[in-house]
């Protein structure tokens, strides 16, 4: 299965393009693992923010859970990927 990152972005947020940078470069060495920039200004953007609950950004969801707020370090970032993989592929039951 895929893992999708997302990085929930605003353009008032100074430290947002530091995040997209950071995700699109760990996304860059993984395979199977999609990134995406959702931008708060867009209609998409709010609903998606809303449906998270964002209220700051930068924001990274990944397979559609809030992992973290802020910048993570590249280590860190890795190791959220690493177990939202190993979460995706342990998983047996694909009922919500």
């Amino acid at each position: 299965m895929p893992t999708f990152v997302e990085v929930i972005t605003s353009p008032n947020c100074p430290h947002s393009p530091r995040a997209v940078r950071m995700a699109a470069r760990v996304v860059g060495e993984k395979k199977n693992v999609h990134f995406v920039e959702v931008s708060m200004v867009t209609h998409q953007g709010q609903e998606v923010a809303q449906a998270y609950g964002v209220s700051a950004t930068p924001v990274i969801a990944i397979n559609g859970r809030v992992v973290y707020v802020g910048i993570p370090t590249k280590l860190r970032l890795e190791g959220m990927i690493a177990s939202a993989v190993r979460e995706e592929n342990e998983r047996t039951n694909y009922f919500f």
